[in-house]
Formats: C-alpha cells, sequence, structure tokens
C-alpha cells in the first residue's frame, strides 16, 4: 500500500484513527499528515490552560546590625584630653613635685638632654591658682576655638604655640642669664585666644570675671601687660613665652581666615 502522502509504498501502514487514510512511518502522526480529523475532534482539541508556577517568594535576609566604629582619640575632643591630662599630672606633682620639675618642666639648662621637657612642660602648673585659670580659660576658649576650626587644626595650634612660646623662652632665658624652669599651658593658652580674637572677633571676655571686653580689646590688654612684665618685672612669669604664643594665634587666626573668605 501506499502513503497517502508521500506515495511511499509501505509494507505495515499507519491508518489514522481520525480521517481513516494510510500512511508511513513518516507521516503516521496526525500533524504530520495535517489530519482534518483530528482538527475537528472536540475531545482532542481542547485549549489547555497551562497554569504558571509561581515563584516562591525569598524571604528577606536579615540585616547585618552595623557594629559601632570604635571611637578615635579625636572624637573625645583634644581640649578635653589636654585638660584631663593637666588635671592628672597636677596632682601627680602634688605627690611627686620634685620629679615633676626635674624631667618634665622646660630647663634651659637640662633641655639637651631631656628634650621632651619642650612638650611636657606645657601641661603643668606652678601651683593651684595657675592650674585652675589656664583650665577655666581652656574650658570655654578652647572648646569654642574646637568647635569653630575642627579637633586637628586645634591641636595643632595648641602645641605649637605653646612649643614656640618655650623656643622663645629658651632664647630669653640664655641672652638674660635667668636660666630657671618654666612650666604652664599659657602660650598655648594665648595662641588659642588669638586665633579666636581674629576669627571670632564678636566673643566677649569677662576681665577678672568682671569687666566685659571684646576679645580683641582683652588680647592687648594682655598682651601689653606681658610687654612691660618682660621688660621691668623681675617676676617668675614667662611674659616672653606668652607674646610668642600670642603671636602664633594671631598669625594662625589670620591664616583661617583668609582661607574662609579668599580660599589661600
Amino acid at each position: 500500500m501506499k502513503c497517502d502522502v508521500c506515495g511511499k509504498e509501505v509494507y505495515l501502514p499507519f491508518k489514522c484513527k481520525y480521517c481513516g487514510g494510510t500512511f508511513c512511518s513518516e507521516h503516521r502522526l496526525p500533524e504530520k499528515h495535517n489530519c482534518i480529523g483530528f482538527k475537528n475532534d472536540k475531545y482532542w482539541n481542547v485549549p489547555v490552560k497551562v497554569k504558571k508556577e509561581k515563584k516562591p517568594k525569598l524571604k528577606p535576609i536579615a540585616k547585618i546590625p552595623d557594629f559601632p566604629k570604635p571611637k578615635t582619640i579625636a572624637a573625645y575632643g583634644y581640649n578635653n584630653l589636654i585638660m584631663a591630662l593637666c588635671t592628672i599630672l597636677f596632682f601627680i606633682s602634688i605627690i611627686a613635685r620634685g620629679p615633676i620639675i626635674k624631667y618634665l618642666a622646660f630647663n634651659p639648662i637640662t633641655f639637651i638632654i631631656m628634650p621632651w621637657q619642650i612638650i611636657t612642660s606645657i601641661f603643668l602648673h606652678v601651683d593651684f591658682n595657675h592650674f585652675l585659670v589656664n583650665m577655666i580659660v581652656l574650658l570655654f576658649f578652647g572648646t569654642e576655638l574646637e568647635r569653630r576650626v575642627g579637633s586637628s587644626k586645634y591641636l595643632r595650634i595648641f602645641l605649637l604655640s605653646g612649643l614656640t612660646g618655650n623656643v622663645a623662652y629658651l632664647v630669653y632665658a640664655y641672652a638674660t642669664s635667668n636660666l630657671y624652669p618654666a612650666l604652664g599651658a599659657s602660650a598655648a593658652i594665648f595662641g588659642v585666644m588669638g586665633t579666636l580674637a581674629i576669627i571670632a572677633p564678636e566673643i566677649r571676655v569677662l576681665l577678672f570675671f568682671i569687666l566685659p571686653l571684646r576679645i580683641r580689646d582683652a588680647i592687648i590688654l594682655f598682651a601689653l601687660f606681658d610687654v612691660v612684665g618682660a621688660i621691668l618685672m623681675a617676676d617668675n612669669v614667662a611674659h616672653v613665652a606668652h607674646l610668642a604664643g600670642l603671636v602664633v594665634g594671631l598669625y594662625y587666626g589670620r591664616r583661617l581666615k583668609r582661607l574662609r573668605y579668599y580660599g589661600y
């Protein structure tokens, strides 16, 4: 028998149950010979609804909590750390004043063999009144300057003012043969107030906690007092160191002001 589609002779033909035709193995399926009966069969030609598989909802991954970063030293405020260091050293000096003065105070004679004194002496004080006044000034003016210029710039101003004050005192001590040890944060504090006088002239100062003055006027009075003291007074106050620290503060104030308004 022949295939109804291709005419091929077949010995075992396939008979389609839908249309009754005879086909070879290649055309035996209804779709291969375009079977009309299959297309009209109501049982087979039923549209099939394919159910779409729902994608499983993924549970949100639990967010890993952000662990707090360890605080750096600057996070506590350098002014606060300076005040804490001054306080600790002051109370240690009450117990062991001799060793503190010998090894940490700035001594023009022993400075060569103990060079760290040029820094450590900045955080020491002669007596309680000296310590108390400096800490009060740092509490108000040091905190304000650090808030305005940032911790790193504040630390730079404080240390550079103190170091410059000690260098000026070293020159003055050998020039006048008054080779006495020096200690105190006054030169650094003058630098702090000098910077504030330039960048924040609106600040008011209570001179002797009574007389209100603009910070610039107060700085002028302090500078005049130290000039007179350095020339005429034979006291144990390092007036030259105060003036040197003030010069550094005024310089930094002018520099910061130029950066703010002119960008250089």
